[in-house]
């Protein structure tokens, strides 16, 4: 069994384009957002969808059925999570359409689909990674890890660790006693990123460099203000930071250029901006 909490999060909502291929399309949205755990629902209709049923006697998936002519989203729900170091969406759906002879209800495990019209809300969990894996007792690839990446705020310097915590990486006990709330902090307001973007920081000029960021390292960035690098994740996709209020947010990295600018305080000091 693997059970976890979250206690962090973002409330992601948006629609899909006409057309759009919907779990690539949301799967989209999950990387640009560095959306790695969540919770995914949608409401809309679709022009094509394939669905498919497991086999649990056999452990294996049955050949897909296909529906054209367009679908009314009764329920879409489904989840976002990581296997084999891919972001994967896990769905299915409850689906009807109009029949000579009436209504016809169906669904299943989605397969694929192309939208005709959908708007999607994306729970984000920041605290906690699940990770999928083969699961022998039924042959699906089903969460087998869960990491609790809350341990890294409990563990930041002016924070008591208490001896052999478990590691931001480790996965998170089953049995362990329950850690205190990280306490809850206030809300970047715009007011903050102004009061950022008009304070004057005295930094060492150095030249520009393509260096790689690393944990310690503060990124200048243009929504919120001044961050420390907590640390790099994805293989360097993500990167978590520390704002000024302390509240931990995730950057994707592949949408921001970054060019070092200097030091301050022995740190390495990066001026960001986003891609155009």
């Amino acid at each position: 069994m693997i059970v976890t909490e979250s206690r962090s999060g973002r409330r992601i909502v948006g629609r899909l384009d006409r057309g759009a291929s919907l779990l690539d399309a949301l799967l989209d949205v999950c990387r640009q957002r560095g959306v790695r755990t969540g919770e995914v629902r949608a409401v809309g209709s679709l022009e094509i969808v394939e669905v498919a049923e497991y086999d649990q006697a056999r452990k294996a998936w049955k050949p897909g059925r296909s529906f054209t002519g367009g679908v009314e989203i009764l329920s879409l729900t489904g989840n976002v999570s990581e296997r084999n170091g891919q972001l994967v969406l896990h769905a299915h759906a409850a689906l009807m359409r109009e029949r000579d002879n009436g209504v016809e209800v169906l669904g299943g495990h989605v397969v694929g689909a192309r939208v005709f019209a959908l708007e999607f809300v994306i729970d984000a969990f920041d605290d906690v990674l699940l990770r999928r894996g083969h699961d022998p007792a039924t042959g699906l690839p089903l969460w087998t890890e869960a990491i609790d990446q809350g341990a890294e705020r409990r563990s930041a310097p002016g924070s008591a660790e208490p001896s052999g915590a478990p590691r931001a990486d480790a996965p998170a006990a089953a049995t362990a006693t329950t850690p205190a709330p990280t306490p809850a902090s206030e809300p970047t307001t715009w007011a903050d990123v102004a009061r950022v973007s008009e304070a004057e920081t005295e930094l060492e000029p150095e030249p520009e460099s393509a260096d790689s960021l690393e944990a310690g390292d503060i990124i200048m960035h243009p929504t919120f203000g001044r961050c420390e690098v907590q640390r790099i994740e994805g293989g360097g996709e993500f990167a978590q930071v520390r704002l000024r209020n302390g509240r931990l947010v995730r950057l994707a990295l592949d949408v921001l250029q970054v060019v070092r600018a200097g030091t301050e305080g022995g740190h390495r000091v990066f001026r960001a901006r986003v891609n155009d």
